[in-house]
């Protein structure tokens, strides 16, 4: 087993202005690291022009209610380039509904594209792999039937509902062309048992950490837990206005800084916000800063807070659990099959401003040898979800099973 397909809708295409997550780029990198040899199929909508002119024009709109990106540079032809050495196709697919999935016809032109491609460089895949559901999920039984000898698998961002979201009709016709289910949390994983059971091999597909972020932790709490932080977007999914209104309901009488470190559509509200709540004498707003800056702040921080909604599986946690820090994410988000509620952290709901405010109370009344437990096995869970150890454990999971 020597070469891996990976297919995907959102992956990094050296434009700074791409704004999607480099999620599956991460694992691409290892597995080459490792000796494998890798191929990236890239599959992205394209629209009619007047739908990017409506992009840029209420781009800022759409970030700040969802945290995606409207990307209007997609281009509109089939392509090749490479990302870090690793070599992408590019295919567009030509669409007039955003959420839908692509025609057939439009479907297996791709596909026949993207075979001829692979012919080209003389590359047949040992292991089909993929992530997101559209239109992934409608190539799987394409490349089972062209690679009948590769094992296929597919990895849900999300929960399974979004089968029947996008292939309402045929969706149970496409699902057994895929060999081994990945989730990216755990809440997609027993989503996806409920509704339909556990009869194919599955994995947890976790993203990891630089090795480098792993260091020696050693955190003292004996004048326990003043210096908050958050690392991430400004935009309403990460609820940093709950954080906010959290600490100040926790920690009206109390000593304590928050470091507010990111950028986005609510930066003006949240800055409104602190004027209001009085708080402006706790909290630093330190703008966007380079992931590798942003460590300083996670070091010296305490306890890291962010109670996203619709998180499928955020870095910064296990960033800021390396750091020993006490991480407060949230309940039934992909954070939660790592965080183990009063073990190596805590969570609460999104947008529940009294019981996060409850949470952050009980983490500053622990004794100091508490927290300290609680820091020490952050650190040790941490360790096992580096990009190499993760990227294995994929790659195993698939070929193993």
């Amino acid at each position: 087993m020597n070469n891996i397909l990976l297919i995907t809708n959102i992956y990094p295409n050296n434009d700074p202005e791409y704004g999607g997550t480099a999620v599956c780029h991460s694992f691409t990198t290892e597995w080459v690291k490792l000796g494998y040899n890798v191929r990236v199929v890239h599959f992205d909508s394209l629209f009619p022009r007047p739908y990017y002119w409506v992009g840029k024009l209420f781009n800022e709109r759409i970030q700040a209610k969802t945290g995606s990106v409207a990307y209007t540079k997609t281009p509109r032809k089939p392509t090749r380039y490479t990302v870090d050495e690793i070599p992408v196709i590019f295919v567009p697919l030509r669409k007039f509904v955003p959420h839908k999935a692509p025609s057939q016809r439009q479907t297996e032109k791709a596909f026949r594209y993207v075979v001829s491609e692979l012919e080209k460089d003389g590359f047949k895949p040992d292991v089909v792999t993929a992530h997101f559901v559209l239109p992934q999920l409608q190539f799987m039984p394409l490349f089972k039937k062209q690679y009948p000898k590769a094992r296929t698998c597919l990895v849900l961002h999300g929960p399974s509902g979004l089968f029947q979201q996008f292939y309402p009709q045929n969706y149970k016709e496409l699902m057994p062309a895929v060999d081994v289910w990945g989730f990216r949390s755990l809440a997609f994983q027993q989503s996806f048992e409920k509704q339909f059971g556990n009869e194919k091999p599955m994995f947890l597909c976790y993203s990891g950490i630089p090795e480098k972020y792993i260091e020696p932790v050693n955190k003292d709490f004996t004048n326990g837990v003043k210096r908050f932080a958050f690392v991430g977007s400004l935009y309403e999914l990460k609820n940093v206005d709950i954080t906010l209104r959290a600490l100040h309901k926790a920690m009206a009488s109390k000593e304590y800084t928050f470091d507010i470190v990111g950028s986005g559509a609510e930066n003006e509200n949240l800055h409104h916000l602190v004027e209001e709540l009085g708080m402006k004498d706790h909290v630093v707003f330190h703008g966007q800063m380079k992931r590798d800056e942003a460590q300083n702040i996670i070091r010296n921080a305490d306890c890291f807070v962010m109670v996203s909604s619709r998180e499928a599986f955020g870095l910064v946690y296990v960033e800021a659990m390396a750091k020993g820090c006490i991480v407060v994410g949230t309940k039934g988000q992909g954070i939660d099959g790592i965080v183990k509620h009063g073990e190596n952290g805590f969570h609460c709901k999104a947008r529940d401003v009294d019981g996060l405010a409850k949470v952050i109370n009980q983490i500053v009344s622990l004794a100091p040898r508490e927290l300290q437990q609680i820091s020490l096995k952050a650190v040790t869970t941490a360790t096992e979800l580096t990009d190499r150890k993760v990227a294995e454990h994929y790659l195993e999971a698939i070929v193993n099973n």
